[in-house]
């Protein structure tokens, strides 16, 4: 039987995260920090866990009772503070609404090293070097989502990513 749950080829949520994770270690890379990689892992992130548990969602702040792995596995990362924040991020993003974390960005490229000439929105500033929320690297926080993800659902799994 064909699948048709897929989104272009990607098939399974093993797939998307290894598609978000790839493109978070790019752009942890480069000393341009794209701010469309940037948003594609927040919203990737925020919305894997959806993948995993496909309808699992709280209903007033209410959780029924997970019935699967997948579905404990999705009210946990929820509940995770660096979720919350991905999560309201992704949300700000969406909705354009208020948060009360504050976001920031650092434009400290030199000129030589800038590598999307295309992508610097502000020539007096440069290109961004780094985001945060509140005054926390958001690489921080993404990366402790990952873990999660990785450590908490896919290891358990039994799938290892490379």
């Amino acid at each position: 039987m064909p699948r048709t749950n897929i989104i272009f080829d990607i098939y399974s949520p093993e797939e998307f995260f290894y598609s978000i994770n790839t493109a978070w270690e790019n752009y942890k890379k480069g000393k341009q920090k794209s701010v469309e990689i940037l948003l594609y892992v927040i919203m990737g992130l925020n919305h894997l866990r959806e993948w995993i548990a496909p309808g699992y969602n709280p209903e007033k702040k209410l959780w029924k009772t997970p019935s699967t792995d997948a579905e404990s596995f999705s009210k946990a990362i929820y509940n995770d503070v660096s979720f919350e924040i991905i999560r309201d991020l992704c949300n700000r993003t969406k909705h354009l609404k208020q948060m009360e974390a504050k976001t920031s960005s650092d434009h400290d490229v030199s000129f030589d090293d800038w590598s999307d000439i295309d992508a610097v929105r502000n020539w007096d500033k440069g290109p961004a070097s780094a985001y945060s929320i509140d005054v926390i690297d958001v690489i921080n926080i993404i990366d402790k989502v990952i873990d999660f993800y990785q450590i908490e659902w896919f290891k358990k799994k039994g799938i290892v990513f490379k």
